[in-house]
């Protein structure tokens, strides 16, 4: 973080001023901080104690010593804030030690609720300098004026890890596509329905890590120019409904080998489709299409 550049902090002398201001601390907004991140900040006697948005998306802590003609002794390079008997978090000084900051300039998300919960419950938190006395401020106020900080983010798009940011509502679930049922059915429950094959592009998806195939870029795109060609090749040879089945489970963005995971989907459940065809001796009858007879409990007939 660089902020308050003129602040220079001290820790050699800090025992002089062994406890910030008692009173509730003002906890200062302002929408100038790092990368013009938002932030707040609350003055306390020679301290000033600041959260902010990093530009990582997460959240940052700084602590300044506001008295100039104070400078740091040699070799010390760290503190310890401690925000209610649990949470605790490392600072390390940065600009020739004029000011101590989180390391790297971010909280861990996964540190964030832990946090939120010692800020709504804790009256003081504690500065503990390396080999130096601790210092004592107030943290009233304090997460009032951070949620209101995450409020602002939030309006402007910007994120902040939960629970400073709500959680994203989750969509009602939906019943998945069977298409192991799908391929049972007795004939395309889609005939005629127009299905294209999509372009994806191969370079970039061979490019990335692979998932679906242990191989290295060059085998992933020569696979997937030969799955790209027999899918032209035989497109209209498939039954739309399994078309359209099997296009919507690679759409997955995990998915890498597209044109192989859609080659493999389809050659397998089309010849399960003429399988049970064969074994069950059907005549191609629509008794079990549900959007036909309306009883999708209905079983397919002989």
């Amino acid at each position: 973080m660089r902020l308050l550049p003129a602040a220079i902090l001290a820790i050699g002398t800090l025992c002089a001023t062994s406890h910030a201001r008692a009173a509730d601390p003002d906890w200062v907004f302002a929408n100038g901080g790092a990368g013009g991140q938002p932030m707040i900040m609350s003055h306390q006697g020679s301290l000033d104690i600041m959260f902010y948005r990093s530009a990582s998306g997460t959240l940052g802590l700084a602590v300044h010593q506001r008295h100039g003609r104070y400078r740091n002794p040699a070799g010390i390079q760290t503190a310890v804030v401690m925000i209610g008997p649990k949470f605790s978090v490392a600072l390390q000084t940065f600009q020739t030690g004029q000011k101590w900051d989180t390391a790297g300039g971010d909280l861990k998300a996964d540190s964030m609720p832990d946090l939120v919960n010692a800020l709504k419950t804790a009256q003081t938190g504690t500065l503990i300098p390396f080999e130096h006395d601790p210092v004592s401020f107030s943290l009233k106020g304090g997460w009032a004026a951070l949620d209101d900080m995450a409020k602002y983010a939030l309006a402007h798009g910007e994120s902040l890890p939960p629970p400073l940011e709500p959680a994203p509502a989750q969509a009602a679930a939906t019943p998945g596509l069977d298409i192991e049922k799908l391929a049972h059915h007795p004939y395309d429950t889609q005939h005629g329905r127009r299905v294209v094959l999509p372009h994806y592009d191969i370079a970039a998806n061979c490019d990335r890590a692979h998932i679906e195939m242990q191989d290295t870029d060059g085998e992933c795109v020569t696979a997937e120019q030969g799955s790209q060609a027999s899918l032209t090749a035989q497109w209209t040879q498939y039954d739309s409904d399994l078309r359209a089945a099997c296009l919507s489970l690679v759409t997955d963005p995990g998915r890498l080998e597209k044109y192989q995971a859609l080659f493999m989907c389809l050659s397998r459940y089309q010849d399960d489709r003429r399988q049970w065809q064969l074994v069950s001796g059907s005549s191609g009858s629509d008794d079990i299409l549900p959007a036909k007879n309306g009883n999708a409990a209905a079983t397919p007939r002989p």
